[in-house]
């Protein structure tokens, strides 16, 4: 995969997420994201994203 097909398919990742985001808060849906950075074995940085999901009443 080239580093322009990698670039896209992150866009249409987040494209989705945000669209994800919006569905659920139509829906009464909070929605925080939590993000850590953890080192690769490579020495790479890997950021991992939690999603904490709670019903609005």
């Amino acid at each position: 995969m080239t580093d322009a097909e990698l670039a896209q398919s992150v866009r249409e990742a987040v494209e989705r997420l945000n669209a994800a985001l919006a569905e659920a808060a139509r829906h009464n849906l909070a929605v925080t994201l939590r993000t850590t950075a953890h080192q690769t074995t490579g020495g790479v940085e890997q950021v991992v994203v939690e999603p904490r999901i709670f019903k609005q009443l």
